[in-house]
């Protein structure tokens, strides 16, 4: 049976539920499918090596959501987030955090080498009975035969598309936000509508995060970043 999320942090009036991606070096999220309410915050808080965290469709486990809905341009992407900290360490999380902005079930996984396959996938408010629970949808992962980041298409070649945190976002700084990835200075809140899932990227100490956001060159950094640290 899927894990749900029972660890949630009162943030002000918001509530926030915290993800460990990659915790103890196993290729999970934890927990992998979080029960969350319009308006509640989901924080992914990464450990080593490198992880990312990408939007997909219950259908296609592996490949961006973008890729399948091509009109989709409030997807959320964290880009790759390589990190070496420890167990102990508390103060340099990297943190990638959305907004939940309706209870539909939302699909997540790694983009990361064959993460992906290995299990490496989760959901926000995924049914835990039923056709596609998080156990259904990591049996689909298991049988991709690639695993995409946004801007790649079949065959792992750049395509030219979006590699920032949300297609079409605008970038707005807020304290809510700064707080919302773990009080981190320079954290920005990404926002294209009042649809969108609202996006914070925790950028520092990452050393290629910040290059891993702005476009064609900013992929190629991530996919160095990706080669190096695996």
């Amino acid at each position: 049976m899927a894990a749900t999320s029972t660890m949630a942090a009162s943030m002000g009036t918001e509530n926030v539920h915290v993800v460990q991606v990659g915790s103890n070096g196993s290729l999970t999220f934890s927990p992998n499918n979080v029960i969350a309410a319009v308006g509640d915050l989901v924080q992914f808080q990464f450990n080593p090596k490198n992880h990312s965290v990408v939007q997909s469709t219950f259908a296609n486990p592996c490949i961006p959501i973008q890729n399948i809905m091509p009109n989709k341009t409030n997807a959320f992407f964290s880009g790759f987030m390589p990190t070496n900290r420890t167990i102990t360490d508390t103060k340099n999380i990297l943190t990638f955090t959305v907004r939940v902005m309706d209870t539909s079930p939302t699909w997540f996984y790694c983009s990361q080498a064959t993460h992906c396959q290995a299990g490496m996938v989760g959901a926000i408010n995924a049914a835990t009975s039923g056709n596609k629970t998080v156990a259904a949808f990591a049996s689909l992962a298991k049988l991709a035969t690639e695993n995409l980041s946004p801007g790649e298409s079949s065959g792992g070649s750049v395509s030219g598309g979006n590699s920032s945190a949300a297609a079409g976002a605008t970038s707005l700084a807020t304290p809510t936000a700064a707080a919302a990835s773990g009080g981190a200075t320079g954290g920005a809140a990404t926002t294209a509508s009042s649809t969108i899932a609202q996006q914070t990227t925790n950028a520092a100490p990452g050393k290629l995060l910040g290059a891993a956001k702005t476009g064609f060159l900013g992929m190629a950094y991530a996919a160095l970043a990706a080669f190096l640290v695996l």
